[in-house]
């Protein structure tokens, strides 16, 4: 009906349409309201298109009816307008401007009239085209959809509907229609006064709300509607994700609920790093900036304060926020001192700066950096040290995590000033215990940024850790070695001197990183081995420095009674570090200077301060040391030093501690040298004398006697002024106490006659008329002490025969030491094997040592001065050519009786225990005395025998066989190292010779304990004997030959994994040697690396390394 009168109109001209609408007015004025919807339908559209109309009076009268209508529909709801009719006029390209305008007051009203159903349905279809609406219009028709979502999408979206949605998805009808729904979950009713809703504008809110505020039910139910509607309508997560983030911080609880639940089901696949979602959720965040030129009505309020929260979530997780300039600084400032921000805004601004100077590009950083960290200074200067509450903590945790990273990253921020510093270093001091470990990270970060400072920048630092080194609190401390060993290398005094101080600290932690500053965490070896390697201070320099900071060593008084300078540990450290420092200093200008102001007398005073009555046994027995140590360097200046304090070193004899008397011992033997022989033989005289008297009542007087004899008389004969009846009377004292005493005085008493055996040959014994060697006086004695259990006496005395036969010119006298050294090859403790090794390695001559060395350091043993065991065994060159001629025949005649007993007993010896003493004596021979012709003479012979232990069962003697194989390897000439290599590569390769054929007696253990399991009686089985007895006992004799296969087999497993160890160490050696023999060695290596015995994999994976260059 309305299309045919639509279509009639068009055709009409004015002077009928003006009578058509004549007499449609008179047709209204006379129906009645029941009737008045069907005239309506009729009526209102030809009205409304004739406003097209040029003529006036046509436009009166159509505002005559439309008056007309007004009034009659009103206040009358429930009469119809025809909505559709309407809408196809208004979306007619033909129509005017004025005709959609009136068309759109009228749709607005015929939409209210509809039913929920049909609103429902017409929604979507109003959508269309939106986009090209005027914006005016565009508010009216998205209301109107709204509310008709508001009405009809609450719980759901009905699939007809969705689909009409979902139509619009992908265009830009779809976009306004989204940023419409995202402003109207914004909207919160404001409170009354306040001009609109945080998150908006006001003509983003009058637009939503159209000038009538929103309230409780209705706006609840449009909210939850949006979230339906837009969630059928599935848009990218990247449009939806601030609206869902609105809704999940809306003020009622079940659009709260419902917006969480989207996020997380709909939103979580969103991308973050998408730089427009990002400047979106910014501009929500932080409004429109006050200084943009934009009208009062278009400037956008900041969101409110949990959705704030919300967005610095988001913030912290995406590295497009951190690089969204300008916005990301806003949004920091926003955060700890925009209006109206809160304790937990503070707390997340704290930490999304955190994050900004993590993932900020540099380019960024540079812009941003240095305005965000004077807000955040000013931030920490505005806060109080007491404030408790734990969202100020966590403020000011962030703000010092954010200050650590901008160190990292920007360190020329921080570099020329020490403003920082200082305020890290006093903020550790004052803050709450909470806070301190979050700043010593930061200070940690920040010592990196002041390592290209300037000299005075450095020089002021060096100030403020010396200051804050001894601190009450841990972290400062802490903090304070740290930089000290961060910002400045080993020659640096001060720190060094900061380290010493911090190695007394009671937190273990701040000990080790002082001791590590100082090179002093690994134990004495390792620490001395980084020591060749780096550049310690000047001695001097360091000694100045130490004077500088102690004054009170300028005063030298009686220093053991005096009060201790340091504590102990720190003089321990100090004690070590200087003596590194003087071991690696120069010295040939200490004795230029006077000898009282000179660098080593200086260090020798502290040396002597550490000896304070407070000191602990540790540190006096170090600081004796050390002395013995600077002696060996500047034996002049020791000697020259104490030569007037003999009284002083003699009271140290009795120290509670062995090594400190050891030390003493040998300095007063050192000083003798520069005592006048009267001098000298009147203290030596003195000493010898106490014994003639009561035995001394303190073991450890005693002891210190005993030590300090053989190294005065020692040291008087290196200076030849000592009578034979003065040494006869030393020697007789001594040989009272071996034969009287327990085994530990015993054993001091042989080493001190081993020490005087060193300058000089022995003289006999008077006994009961007659005269015999000292040996045979003492042997039985010597056996009875070499029997017990003492191992540290055994050792000495051990040690000892080899001194006194250094010199010695009876065959016969050599002889008597080696039954006593041989009498020991089975002995199961280790270190006695070592030390008879050592002994015969001194019978046998050319060892690496002088007289000199033995006496007048601190020489321990042959082994700690080679690293035995510990590295790759080198040999030493000999450093003295042995004695004269007269005793070589003698000797020679030795040599040749350890040879004929190591070689025909003890390596081909049926018992373990024998074998592995054999291997023990003979490595050693080889080690020390590896340049002597014999030796060299000898090398097949040790070869073939180290070759034959390769195979033992004993752990320590397969070690030594394969230690000893590189030694020879090292000692031969060229055809020697190639029969080596061959012989180790046909072991591995299973084409070895067959080894010499070892007899067996019936304690002769063929497998280790346990290997085969026990008899049918629990018994073990091990030894031949056994196994023979259990082979008859079964009734099967023939079984001895199977069991002695399994023998032979396992040891030619336990031969592959000897010549592993062996052939891993001379690979390092040999290099191009073993080219040729690689093609057969690695397809044997690959299978054993797989072998069943864990050993066996171990070893050969071990050489898979050194042989093949990319494993």
């Amino acid at each position: 009906m309305a299309e045919t009168s639509s279509a009639a109109a068009a055709a009409q001209t004015d002077a009928e349409r003006e009578e058509a609408l004549d007499r449609m007015l008179t047709r209204l004025a006379l129906a009645e309201d029941a009737r008045l919807a069907p005239l309506l339908a009729r009526v209102l559209p030809y009205a409304i298109t004739s406003l097209a109309s040029a003529t006036a009076s046509v436009r009166k009268l159509v505002m005559e009816i439309l008056s007309h209508i007004n009034k009659r529909v009103k206040h009358r709801p429930e009469i119809s307008l025809p909505m559709l009719d309407l809408w196809r006029i208004y979306t007619e390209s033909t129509s005017s401007t004025i005709v959609r305008n009136f068309c759109i007051v009228y749709i607005e009203m015929a939409f209210e009239r509809l039913l929920s159903e049909d609103k429902g349905s017409i929604a979507p279809d109003l959508l269309i085209n939106i986009s090209n609406v005027t914006e005016q219009h565009q508010g009216i028709i998205l209301r109107l959809v709204v509310k008709a979502i508001g009405e009809c999408n609450t719980h759901k979206v009905g699939d007809n509907v969705a689909s009409k949605y979902q139509s619009i998805s992908g265009s830009n009808d779809g976009l306004v229609f989204a940023d419409f729904c995202f402003h109207t979950v914004l909207y919160q009713t404001p409170p009354q006064g306040v001009g609109c809703p945080a998150g908006l504008s006001v003509a983003q809110s009058d637009r939503v709300t159209g000038k009538q505020p929103l309230k409780g039910d209705t706006l609840t139910s449009r909210k939850l509607g949006i979230l339906n509607v837009i969630e059928a309508m599935q848009l990218a997560p990247e449009i939806v994700y601030p609206l869902y983030l609105a809704a999940a911080s809306d003020s009622q609880e079940s659009v709260t609920k419902r917006g969480e639940e989207l996020l997380k089901r709909k939103a979580s696949a969103v991308n973050l790093e998408d730089s427009n979602l990002m400047k979106k959720l910014f501009t929500l965040f932080n409004g429109t900036a006050s200084p943009e030129n934009i009208a009062a009505e278009l400037k956008v309020a900041p969101a409110h304060s949990s959705l704030r929260v919300r967005l610095m979530g988001v913030f912290c997780r995406s590295i497009a926020a951190a690089n969204a300039f300008p916005y990301t600084l806003q949004c920091i400032f926003g955060c700890i001192y925009g209006n109206g921000t809160t304790s937990r805004l503070k707390q997340l601004g704290m930490e999304f700066t955190v994050w900004v100077f993590k993932h900020a590009a540099n380019d960024q950083l540079k812009l941003i950096g240095p305005v965000i960290l004077s807000g955040i200074l000013r931030s920490l200067d505005g806060s109080s040290t007491t404030e408790a509450d734990s969202s100020s903590r966590d403020i000011k945790i962030f703000a010092y995590q954010a200050i650590g990273l901008l160190a990292t990253r920007m360190p020329n921020l921080f570099s020329n000033k020490t403003d920082m510093a200082i305020r890290l270093f006093t903020a550790l001091r004052l803050e709450e215990q909470s806070l301190r470990l979050t700043i010593q990270e930061a200070a940690t970060a920040l010592a990196t940024a002041y390592k290209g400072a300037s000299v005075v920048i450095l020089k002021d630092i060096e100030a403020l850790l010396l200051e804050n080194s001894q601190m009450e609190q841990s972290e400062v401390r802490f903090s304070a070695v740290r930089w000290a060993t961060t910002l400045y290398d080993m020659k640096h005094c001060p720190s060094r001197y900061i380290c010493m101080l911090g190695a007394s600290d009671v937190k273990l932690d701040i000990r080790e990183m002082a001791l590590t500053g100082l090179n002093l965490l690994n134990d004495e070896r390792e620490s001395f081995a980084i020591a060749t390697d780096s550049n310690y201070p000047d001695i001097a320099d360091m000694v100045n420095y130490v004077y500088s900071q102690q004054p009170q060593l300028l005063h030298c008084d009686e220093q053991r009674n005096g009060k201790l300078l340091f504590p102990t540990k720190t003089f321990l450290a100090m004690i070590k570090f200087l003596m590194k420092c003087f071991q690696k200093s120069d010295g040939s200008d200490f004795l230029q200077e006077d000898l009282s102001n000179c660098p080593v007398s200086k260090l020798c005073i502290i040396l002597e301060h550490a000896m304070s009555y407070e000191g602990s046994s540790e540190l006096h027995a170090l600081a004796l040391k050390s002395l013995v140590d600077i002696s060996s360097r500047q034996p002049k200046l020791v000697s020259s030093r104490y030569v007037n304090r003999l009284l002083w070193l003699r009271t140290l004899l009795g120290h509670v501690d062995a090594d400190a008397r050891e030390a003493t011992s040998r300095l007063l033997g050192i000083t003798s040298s520069a005592l006048s022989s009267t001098a000298a033989l009147d203290l030596l005289s003195e000493l010898t004398s106490t014994f003639d008297q009561n035995r001394p009542s303190r073991f450890e007087n005693y002891h210190g006697l005993l030590c300090a004899i053989g190294y005065i008389t020692a040291g008087c004969l290196k200076e030849s002024y000592i009578t034979e009846e003065i040494v006869q009377k030393s020697i007789d004292v001594l040989v009272k106490v071996v034969e009287s005493e327990g085994s530990a005085l015993a054993s001091t008493a042989m080493e001190a006659l081993g020490h005087i055996g060193l300058h000089c040959l022995l003289p006999s014994i008077n006994r009961n008329s007659s005269q015999a060697a000292l040996l045979t006086i003492l042997n039985e004695k010597l056996a009875k002490l070499l029997s017990e259990n003492d191992t540290k006496a055994i050792q000495k005395i051990l040690i000892s025969l080899g001194h006194l036969s250094w010199n010695e010119l009876s065959f016969a006298h050599l002889n008597n030491a080696l039954d006593l050294i041989f009498s020991l090859s089975r002995s199961k403790v280790e270190e006695v094997l070592f030390a008879a090794g050592e002994a015969l390695s001194f019978i046998w001559g050319e060892v690496p040592v002088t007289t000199d060395v033995i006496l007048e350091t601190n020489f321990v043993s042959l082994s700690q001065a080679t690293n035995y065991l510990t590295g790759d065994a080198p040999v030493l060159v000999s450093s003295n050519s042995n004695k004269g001629s007269d005793c070589e025949e003698a000797h020679a005649m030795a040599r040749e009786e350890i040879i004929k007993r190591l070689f025909d007993t003890l390596i081909y010896s049926s018992r373990k225990e024998e074998r592995c003493a054999g291997t023990v004596w003979l490595v050693s021979l080889t080690m020390y005395c590896g340049q002597h012709p014999k030796i060299l003479e000898l090398l097949p012979q040790i070869q073939e025998a180290l070759t034959h232990l390769l195979g033992d069962q004993n752990d320590l003697t397969q070690d030594l066989a394969s230690q000893g194989m590189s030694i020879v390897y090292e000692l031969g000439d060229a055809s020697m190292k190639e029969q080596l290599v061959h012989a180790l590569v046909n072991t591995l390769s299973g084409a070895a010779k067959k080894k010499r054929a070892i007899k067996l007696m019936e304690d002769s253990e063929v497998f280790q304990e346990g290997t085969i399991g026990n008899n049918p009686t629990g018994g073990k089985l091990s030894t031949y004997k056994e196994l023979c007895s259990l082979a008859n006992e079964m009734g099967q004799p023939d079984l001895i030959y199977k069991f002695m296969d399994l023998a032979n087999y396992q040891a030619a497993i336990n031969s592959k994994r000897g010549a592993a160890f062996g052939f891993s160490k001379i690979a390092k050696q040999a290099g191009e040697a073993l080219q040729p023999h690689l093609h057969t060695l690695i397809p044997r290596l690959v299978r054993y690396q797989y072998d069943p015995d864990k050993n066996i994999q171990d070893s050969m994976a071990h050489i898979w390394k050194l042989i093949v260059a990319d494993p």
